[in-house]
């Protein structure tokens, strides 16, 4: 096997490499959407949104490289007009889906008293999965847009093979 790392450092290869690897993560993200559109029941489509939330979201939240001891997607490869949609998918992927963050639920407890004792229950602020399901044209129309950017980024690495 040829080395193709000749005219490169190994920072600019594992830039190279992490380009790869997020166009992949898009990619799976896109095989997700189409996925749920085979399902017709929502617990399904739920499960597999927070999937492409968190997929999606992989890129830009702080990957371990070697030489690159933090590496980030720049927000660059994303659209303006998708601008609002992808902080949207990081907020869910940070806030409520990989992470439980207090300030995104706001818990209220209650305590009640009745004839069984005392209870606690708690409310609390979850996310409208079926009106991001509404957005999946859109969701798929970024992902294919944030692919293509990171894929033309590839490139130019690859004009140093």
């Amino acid at each position: 096997m040829l080395d193709v790392r000749i005219n490169m450092t190994e920072k600019e290869f594992e830039k190279y490499c992490f380009l790869r690897l997020h166009s992949i993560d898009m990619d799976t993200a896109y095989h997700t959407i189409k996925m749920i559109k085979r399902y017709k029941r929502d617990d399904i489509k739920v499960a597999l949104l927070r999937d492409i939330a968190v997929t999606y979201a992989r890129p830009f939240t702080g990957n371990k490289g070697i030489k690159i001891s933090k590496h980030f997607l720049s927000e660059s490869h994303v659209p303006k007009q998708f601008k609002s949609l992808h902080k949207k998918l990081l907020e869910l992927r940070n806030r409520q889906f990989a992470h439980t963050d207090f300030r995104f639920h706001k818990p209220k407890v209650m305590r009640w008293s009745g004839d069984t004792g005392k209870a606690y229950p708690m409310s609390f602020k979850s996310f409208d999965y079926l009106g991001l399901l509404r957005q999946l044209p859109e969701i798929e129309k970024l992902i294919k847009a944030v692919e293509s950017s990171i894929n033309k980024e590839a490139k130019q690495y690859e004009s140093c093979f």
